[in-house]
């Protein structure tokens, strides 16, 4: 067996006023990556599905991890805008295959999205099929950022990631895990939904549950809601671990969302 310590990563995208780099915001993406860059090794992760990742900081991970592969484009059109990247070990995990799609009715097509509530996002899924060097075995890794306004396109998105992982799991069967900020709360209809979910084998479970809240936004003492989660179907390493990334560097955290991780057994 070998121990999997999978983690999702919301890096607050640096394309808005309030994260830019150049915004004069002390919580900045030019400060906080400082942050990353000095306390993510710490956590030692295998494999990462971050979210609302940038094209700059895709390039910022791939200049300053050179141990991780970083997998994934842009959610747009033209492949560029925000990705939900996925970044793994290069020397633990050799990559098999590698697919994203589009939480639409045409997941082929890049920049597309439902027409019902959602809003003007594309939203997006990265799955990559990694093989363990250690001990052979294979899983499939999903990475999504679901939809913050409708309710109606989180159920449509959730519904084609796992009609997707159902299928992929048809041809060929492995394990599964899912990572991601599912702008989602742990009662809600989407969380459930994918607890209930049977079409990857056995079942998945919230792997962070007891990590607690996620997002923060800035302000962990009045805002403490759980969206982030990695659920799977393989079971915790001994002994059982879920980690919080909730250091702090002068009251500076590395996002508004706590990165959040568990250590699984493959």
């Amino acid at each position: 067996m070998s121990e999997l310590r999978v983690f999702s990563f919301n890096i607050w995208t640096d394309g808005r006023a309030d994260g830019g780099a150049s915004s004069g915001n002390p919580r900045c993406f030019a400060v906080r990556r400082e942050i990353i860059k000095e306390k993510l090794p710490a956590y030692e992760a295998d494999i990462i599905g971050f979210q609302e990742t940038m094209p700059a900081q895709r390039q910022w991970l791939i200049d300053n991890f050179p141990d991780y592969q970083v997998c994934g484009l842009g959610r747009d059109a033209n492949l560029l805008g925000e990705s939900n990247v996925i970044m793994f070990k290069k020397d633990k995990f050799d990559l098999l295959d590698l697919n994203m799609f589009w939480l639409s009715d045409t997941p082929g097509i890049p920049g597309t999205r439902f027409v019902t509530d959602q809003s003007d996002c594309p939203r997006i899924c990265v799955a990559a099929t990694l093989r363990c060097k250690e001990n052979g075995k294979l899983f499939r890794h999903y990475n999504t950022h679901l939809d913050h306004v409708g309710p109606i396109a989180q159920a449509q998105g959730i519904t084609v990631i796992l009609n997707r992982m159902a299928e992929d799991y048809k041809k060929w069967p492995m394990p599964v895990i899912l990572t991601g900020d599912m702008n989602a709360t742990p009662d809600s209809p989407v969380i459930k939904t994918i607890l209930k979910f049977t079409g990857a084998g056995e079942k998945l479970a919230d792997m962070t549950e007891p990590a607690g809240f996620t997002f923060h936004n800035n302000n962990p003492e009045k805002v403490q809601i759980k969206i982030d989660y990695v659920f799977s179907n393989l079971p915790y390493a001994e002994p059982a671990r879920t980690m919080k990334m909730d250091d702090e560097v002068n009251g500076i955290t590395v996002s508004d969302h706590y990165p959040v991780g568990a250590a699984l057994e493959l």
